[in-house]
C-alpha cells in the first residue's frame, strides 16, 4: 500500500531551461572554479526560438503549484475542504496532514517541512526562473520580444501572488545575483504585482491560437488584477499576534477588472446547451476539468497538464481507493461531511462527489476493498478520530473535480487545471456589488450565470431582497459550491474572517476537531516562515505570533 505523496514531477526544457535551472543553484557556485564552457543565460539566447525554451521552462514551474502542489495541498487541506485521515498505517506521514488541517503548523513543526516549506521553494523556484530568462532578455532581439517580456513579468508576478497569499510579505527579487534579501511588506509586495501587471498587459494578446492555449493573456492579468482587489483589505492590511488589521478596500477596482473579462467577448460561460452534450445535466460545466478542457470556453487562464509521464496531472491518485484505478491509487484525501451535506441535493455540481458503492473508473465495474471480498463502500463518516488509524479504505466522500482521463499514462492525467474561470469573475463581481450596497444586483448576477447552470431543471434563485450580510454568507456558499477543490478556500475564509474559527465540530469528521469551538490563533492567516528559510536568510523575519 501507498502511503506517501504522490512522485515529484519532472520535465525536460531543453538546453535553454537546463542552463536556466544550473544558474539557480547556489550550491554549484565555487567561484574559484575555471568555468568549462562561456555559455551563460545572458549570452545564450540568441533568437526567438531560444528564448520561448527560456520562457517554457518559468510556464513548466506552473505545474508545481497547480492541482496536487504543495501550495494547493496547503490552501486546501487547512479549510474544511479537504482532510487527509490516518487510515490504518497510512498517510500519517509523520503527522503532516494533521498538521496542516488542524492548523497546529509551526515554523518547526511537519506539515511546514512537508508542505509549506517546499510551496516557499517551489514558489521562489518560478521568480527565479522568471529572473535569469528576463536578465537574458536584454541581448537578444526578436519580433515577438515584447511580448514575451510581458509573459514572463506576469508569471513573476503570478508567483508572487501566491507567495502574498501564503505568507504576506516576502523579499522582492528582480534580479538573478545570488544574495541575503531583505523581507518586503505584503503591501509593498502587492503593489509590486499590481504594477507588474499593469505595465505587461498592453503587449500581451487577448486571445493565443489554439496551439498556444495556456499563455498568458490579458484576460489572465484581468483576472489576478480582480482576485487582488477583491482580497485588498485582506492582502494590504497588517496582521499581528491578535490578528489583521485592514488595509483600504478595492471594490470597484476589482468591479472594473471583472469587467473587462466579462466584456471582452472571449470567454463564456459552458453549459449543456453549448457544449451540445447528453444526456447528464451538468455535463457542459463538467467540461471545465475534464481531460478535453484545453477547449473549453470558459477558462481564462490555466495551469496546462499532459497526459505523459511526469507531466500530467495525478490528482485523482490522492483520493480515489486502491482497486478503482490502474496504477493503484494512493487513498488518502476525503471531503468533510459537512462540506459535502452544505449542497443541495440537486445542485449539479454535487456530481463531483463519489459516495457509495466505488466502481473501477476505466470498466465502470463494482470494486472492492484490499482484502477482496468487502465492497469498497464510499462513507461520509471517518471513525471516532482522524488521528487515530482506525479510518477505513472507503471512510468518506471523495471529490472527483478533475474526472479520469481514458488516455492517462501511469499516474499522469491531461486535465488541465483552469486556476481563473469566467464563473469566478461573475462571483467575483456580486461579491464587490454587495460590498458596495447592491445586494439584489449581486443577486441577480449570481442567479443569472453560476445558479442558472447548477440548476437547470429547476432553478433556486437567491432571493434579490436579501440584505448585505446575509448576502455575504450567501456569496461565501456559492463561491463553496462553484469552486470546491479548486484552490480558493483558505482565501475565501480568510477574507470572511472564519479561517480560524473551529465552527463545525461534529465527533466523527469535524473541522480542527482537537481544538474544540472557538478560535485559533488570529495570526495564522498567515502561514510561518519556514525555519529553514530563516537559517538560510538571516534577512528574513518571522510573522507575528509564531
Amino acid at each position: 500500500m501507498l502511503r506517501s505523496r504522490k512522485p515529484m514531477m519532472t520535465k525536460s526544457f531543453g538546453a535553454a531551461a537546463v542552463i536556466a535551472v544550473l544558474a539557480l543553484a547556489p550550491a554549484c557556485t565555487d567561484l574559484t572554479e575555471v568555468p568549462s564552457s562561456s555559455i551563460t543565460p545572458e549570452n545564450f539566447y540568441q533568437n526567438e526560438t531560444q528564448a520561448i525554451g527560456g520562457l517554457a521552462s518559468v510556464y513548466a514551474q506552473l505545474r508545481a503549484s497547480g492541482a496536487s502542489s504543495n501550495y494547493y495541498e496547503t490552501s486546501e487541506i487547512s479549510t474544511d475542504e479537504m482532510v487527509v485521515p490516518v487510515r490504518g498505517q497510512n498517510w500519517y506521514d509523520n503527522g503532516q496532514w494533521l498538521d496542516i488541517h488542524q492548523q497546529t503548523f509551526t515554523p518547526t513543526t511537519t506539515g511546514t517541512g512537508g508542505l509549506i516549506n517546499p510551496a516557499w521553494n517551489d514558489l521562489f523556484t518560478g521568480v527565479a526562473r522568471a529572473n535569469v530568462v528576463l536578465n537574458a532578455m536584454g541581448n537578444v532581439t526578436f519580433a515577438s520580444k515584447a511580448t514575451v517580456v510581458a509573459e514572463l513579468r506576469t508569471l513573476r508576478a503570478f508567483y508572487y501572488y501566491m507567495l502574498m497569499d501564503m505568507f504576506g510579505g516576502v523579499p522582492i527579487v528582480t534580479d538573478v545575483e545570488i544574495k541575503a534579501r531583505p523581507q518586503d511588506t505584503r503591501d509593498s509586495v502587492f503593489r509590486f504585482i499590481e504594477s507588474e501587471l499593469i505595465a505587461a498587459r498592453p503587449d500581451l494578446p487577448a486571445t493565443w491560437p489554439a496551439a498556444m492555449n495556456g499563455r498568458m493573456t490579458q484576460g489572465a492579468v484581468d483576472a489576478i488584477l480582480a482576485s487582488m482587489y477583491l482580497n485588498a483589505q485582506v492582502f494590504t492590511g497588517t496582521v499581528s499576534a491578535t490578528g489583521l488589521a485592514p488595509g483600504a478596500a478595492r471594490w470597484q477596482d476589482a468591479i472594473t477588472e471583472a469587467d473587462k473579462i466579462i466584456n471582452s467577448g472571449n470567454y463564456s460561460l459552458e453549459t449543456d446547451a453549448s457544449t451540445g452534450c447528453t444526456p447528464t445535466p451538468g455535463c457542459g460545466w463538467r467540461k471545465n476539468f475534464t481531460a478535453d478542457n484545453y477547449s473549453s470556453t470558459e477558462i481564462i487562464m490555466t495551469l496546462k497538464f499532459a497526459a505523459v509521464a511526469g507531466l500530467g496531472n495525478n490528482y485523482l491518485m490522492t483520493l480515489l481507493g486502491y482497486n478503482q484505478y490502474t496504477p493503484s491509487p494512493w487513498n488518502g484525501f476525503a471531503t468533510l461531511a459537512e462540506t459535502y451535506h452544505a449542497f443541495d441535493t440537486t445542485d449539479i455540481r454535487r456530481q463531483i462527489f463519489l459516495t457509495g458503492q466505488g466502481v473501477n473508473l476505466a470498466t465502470g465495474q463494482p470494486v472492492k476493498l484490499l482484502d477482496g471480498t468487502t465492497p469498497l463502500v464510499f462513507s461520509d463518516t471517518i471513525g471516532a478520530n482522524i488521528t487515530n488509524g482506525s479510518t477505513g479504505e472507503g471512510a468518506g466522500i471523495r471529490m472527483t473535480k478533475w474526472p479520469y482521463d481514458p488516455n492517462h499514462v501511469g499516474v499522469d492525467a491531461g486535465n488541465d487545471y483552469g486556476y481563473f474561470r469566467l464563473a469566478e469573475i461573475f462571483l467575483i463581481r456580486a461579491e464587490a456589488m454587495n460590498e458596495l450596497g447592491d445586494p439584489g444586483g449581486a443577486a441577480t448576477l449570481i442567479n443569472t450565470t453560476t445558479r442558472a447552470r447548477a440548476f437547470p431543471t429547476a432553478a433556486k434563485p437567491i432571493p434579490t431582497t436579501i440584505p448585505q450580510a446575509a448576502m455575504r454568507d450567501t456569496i461565501l456558499k456559492e463561491r463553496l459550491f462553484e469552486l470546491i477543490g479548486e484552490g480558493k478556500r483558505r482565501t475565501d475564509l480568510i477574507r470572511r474572517g472564519t479561517y480560524t474559527q473551529s465552527y463545525c465540530c461534529a465527533p466523527d469528521f469535524g473541522y480542527k476537531f482537537p481544538n474544540g469551538p472557538g478560535p485559533i490563533g488570529a495570526y495564522k492567516i498567515l502561514m510561518p516562515i519556514p525555519q529553514t528559510q530563516l537559517e538560510t536568510n538571516p534577512l528574513l523575519k518571522q510573522n507575528p505570533g509564531y
